[in-house]
């Protein structure tokens, strides 16, 4: 069935791609009689995102509030958030690793800053000074410069650090990253030394602007001027950012069908199996789902073309110390390489995390 339903998927974004929305919707209809969403384990959950995905495209898609399948496994965002944290080793493993690197430059230091985009409600730099605070490593002083379109999450990041007994300055920037200002890189410029950047899936939503400048580009040469000691990077290793839709579609699935393979490997309650799924519709639905492709924000890169931007703009990435790799017993596979650390599953590479210095000239 599984081969089947492939196909009917296919074909069903081949029509898409093509423009023809009532022959999409007839393949999409045939996917949809031979999938069972409530099946433990298989790929029937994934088809169904991505048959809910297509059909959002061309506006048939059911709402998903009487959507009987989706209903049955909904939680609130934010748990089924927390459970991706917890148990999904390549996002858990890829935090992990970041943060035991951003400690190796913070641990000790009488002043320090850290410059932190998508910081979120900042529980990955919480959590790293929580570390510290227990080793009586904290620095005496931090600055954090927090980047985040949502002006509540910085104020709960701000918070989170607050709360592990670190002396801070911060600083909330509510706007994308690559809608950072003068005045913005000009406090980054002027901010204590050490300098750590860190970014934890966050630089894959920036999107090219109207006028055609690559903004990832761009946002590398403003952070490779502002001469920080150290960059950290988590991203997914896929590629979605310029590719046409068959591509995309074919990139993505290859990614996503191993995630949900890795979640089926997991020793959790099929409950929460589920729900970990399920964290990933919104991803799924981006990335084939958009009609206007501008306004797509799902545009992972693969690991290679991250490294080339950073060593484009003048970093030089360097092997991770296989001290901040811990030892976990976990059905993902981690591979250290010179430049970076993969995390993946079955042969499928599914995170990375960079790691980076400027280069010397």
């Amino acid at each position: 069935m599984s081969s089947h339903a492939f196909d009917l998927l296919c074909r069903a974004v081949e029509e898409t791609d093509a423009g023809r929305a009532d022959t999409a919707g007839r393949w999409l209809e045939k996917l949809r009689s031979v999938i069972n969403p409530e099946k433990a384990g298989g790929d029937d959950f994934l088809y169904l995102l991505y048959h809910d995905a297509l059909a959002a495209r061309h506006g048939t898609c059911q709402d998903e509030r009487d959507n009987l399948y989706l209903r049955s496994f909904e939680r609130p965002q934010i748990q089924l958030f927390d459970l991706v944290a917890a148990h999904l080793p390549i996002v858990n493993l890829a935090g992990r690793i970041g943060g035991a690197l951003l400690a190796g430059h913070l641990a000790g230091q009488d002043e320090a800053t850290m410059l932190s985009v998508g910081i979120g409600s900042g529980g990955q730099e919480a959590a790293v000074l929580r570390t510290l605070t227990d080793r009586g490593q904290a620095p005496g002083r931090l600055r954090v410069i927090g980047v985040d379109p949502a002006a509540a999450s910085l104020r709960q990041a701000e918070q989170a650090i607050r709360d592990t007994g670190v002396t801070l300055d911060f600083h909330g920037v509510p706007r994308l990253a690559e809608h950072m200002t003068d005045e913005d890189w000009d406090l980054v410029r002027r901010a204590p030394r050490p300098l750590v950047m860190n970014a934890a899936f966050a630089l894959h939503h920036l999107r090219d602007s109207p006028s055609g400048v690559d903004e990832r580009n761009s946002f590398f040469e403003r952070l490779r001027a502002a001469e920080p000691d150290v960059v950290v990077l988590c991203e997914p290793d896929s590629d979605h950012h310029r590719v046409a839709l068959p591509e995309r579609f074919h990139n993505s699935w290859e990614h996503f069908h191993a995630v949900f393979r890795l979640i089926d490997a997991l020793e959790v309650a099929a409950a929460d199996r589920n729900a970990m799924k399920l964290f990933f519709r919104r991803e799924v639905a981006d990335i084939v789902g958009t009609a206007d492709d501008k306004e797509r924000y799902e545009r992972h890169e693969p690991t290679a073309t991250w490294l080339a931007r950073l060593r484009e703009a003048g970093f030089h990435p360097m092997p991770v110390p296989p001290s901040a790799v811990p030892e976990a017993a976990t059905p993902a596979a981690v591979r250290q390489d010179p430049d970076s650390v993969r995390i993946g599953f079955e042969g499928e590479s599914l995170v990375a995390v960079l790691y980076a210095v400027p280069a010397r000239t």
